[in-house]
This record gives C-alpha cells, sequence and structure tokens, in this order.
C-alpha cells in the first residue's frame, strides 16, 4: 500500500487512477479543480480543491497531504488541456496559457514534492505524442511547447537521481477516449483511441515496480 497525491482527480483520467489505486488498497490524496466534487473526504481518500496554478496553494496542498498521511510515495498529476494551431495560428498568450495549464500545474507540485518524498518515490507527468515527432508537433504549437517542458521536468528529475532517488515518468498516450475527445474528433475511429482505465494500469504496474525507471512510457493505442 501506499499514498499517492493525484491532481486533477475530478478529471476523465485522474478519476480512472483515482479508482483504480484505491481499488488496490492506496491511499489517495486527491486535489480537485470543482470545489463540490472535493468534498466528503474519506480516511483512504483525502479530498482537497485546489488552483495549481499558484505556487503557494500548490506547495501548501503537499504540505496537507505527507501531513495526512504522514508521507508521499508517489504522484500523479493529470491537469492539463489541449489547443490545436500552427505557428500562423497562435499567439505568444496561446503559448503562455498552454504552458501555465500543462506545465506550471505539474512543476508547482514537482518542486515541493521533491522536498518531501522518500527515496524510492515516483511522478508520473502526462505527455503529449506530437511532441516525439516534429512534423505532428507543427500542428499543435502551444499545446506542444507546453508538453515539451513537461518532458525535460521529468529528464532534470531523472538526471539527478543518484541525489535523491526520486524518479520520474512521463505517460505519451494516443488520444485518451474520454467524452470531450469523442465530441470534438467525432468523425475518428474511437476504437483506435486509449481508455483512461489503460493508463491507470500501466501506472499501477510502475508503482508496483519502482525499480523500473523509464523516462517515457510510450505503450498506448497507435501510438
Amino acid at each position: 500500500m501506499k499514498n499517492i497525491l493525484v491532481s486533477g482527480a475530478d478529471g476523465n483520467l485522474g478519476s480512472a487512477v483515482v479508482n483504480k489505486l484505491k481499488s488496490e488498497g492506496n491511499k489517495i490524496f486527491g486535489l480537485f479543480g470543482d470545489k463540490e466534487n472535493a468534498k466528503n473526504s474519506e480516511d483512504d481518500f483525502q479530498k482537497l480543491s485546489i488552483d495549481l496554478t499558484n505556487p503557494k496553494a500548490a506547495s501548501d496542498a503537499v504540505e496537507k497531504a505527507s501531513s495526512a498521511f504522514g508521507e508521499i510515495n508517489g504522484a500523479v498529476l493529470t491537469v492539463g488541456g489541449y489547443a490545436g494551431g500552427g505557428i500562423k495560428d497562435v499567439t505568444i498568450d496561446d503559448i503562455h496559457f498552454q504552458i501555465k495549464l500543462n506545465f506550471d500545474t505539474a512543476f508547482n507540485l514537482v518542486k515541493p514534492l521533491m522536498e518531501k518524498m522518500p527515496k524510492g518515490s515516483q511522478i508520473f507527468l502526462i505527455g503529449a505524442k506530437p511532441v516525439l515527432s516534429a512534423n505532428d508537433l507543427k500542428n499543435v504549437v502551444s499545446y506542444g511547447l507546453a508538453k515539451q517542458l513537461v518532458f525535460s521536468l521529468a529528464d532534470i528529475i531523472n538526471a539527478d537521481y543518484s541525489e535523491h532517488q526520486i524518479s520520474a515518468h512521463v505517460i505519451v498516450p494516443s488520444i485518451i477516449d474520454t467524452p470531450p475527445n469523442r465530441e470534438a474528433m467525432s468523425d475518428m475511429d474511437f476504437s483506435d483511441w486509449v481508455k483512461p482505465e489503460q493508463i491507470a494500469d500501466s501506472i499501477l504496474h510502475y508503482l508496483k515496480h519502482p525499480e523500473l525507471r523509464e523516462g517515457v512510457i510510450k505503450a498506448f493505442g497507435k501510438i
């Protein structure tokens, strides 16, 4: 049993991760965007509503999680959002917004987590397939640039592994099968998409095997 912080716990991916990890007996400290969803904490599922773009709020959340469970052994940081568009279509404000949404919300938790987590702990970040190919990246410039920072953050954590012995993984799914994605891309074949539960299964596998220290996990859908 481990104590795991999950951000975006009320999202499609975050809720699947919470359900899977709870079913295996882990304790969850869930961070929610919606105050209503953060009500009614349980002994094994503590809930907190938070704005993760606020560094002080994120740091306080990690402190509360550590106080509630004694220590945090794992963190699954799922908060983020998508935006399309090539260089001609996006503005610098679009890029800054995507960085704030996809990178800042992760970094603001990673920094205090690195100070609190014991050796052998793991951090899971959510990447994006287009970052693996410049040809794909050209059509999602603001989103892709923000996700590139997420990959780099994981690389930095792993480069310093000998000092703190905390590992970082970047989950790189194909399109995640969620209601909003189906609505936005209704003409596509949903059977090629990865289910949130599949991603949750993979995260659980790595949590059970901390000796596996792959930086990038790309094993979902037709990637």
